[in-house]
């Protein structure tokens, strides 16, 4: 399974993309991160991989979605 995780705040003025296999990417806005996130999930996901995006709210809580953006329960 491959995470990808996004937090609520810019990290260093960026928003990086934390990756279980390694790839920590950084964006200039939260959306650009999401949007990375996605297409990295939707083509893992085509490859056969299992992958869960996490979105971090401001909140705190982690908000967990699949490679559609659908709410995972």
């Amino acid at each position: 399974m491959i995470i990808f995780d996004i937090p609520y705040s810019p990290v260093h003025g960026a928003w990086p993309v934390y990756a279980s296999n390694g790839a920590h990417p950084e964006f200039k806005t939260r959306r650009d991160a999401l949007r990375f996130a996605v297409g990295a999930a939707l083509k893992a996901q085509q490859s056969g991989d299992v992958t869960l995006i996490t979105v971090e709210g401001v909140d705190g809580r982690r908000r967990m979605f699949d490679h559609e953006i659908k709410g995972v329960a």
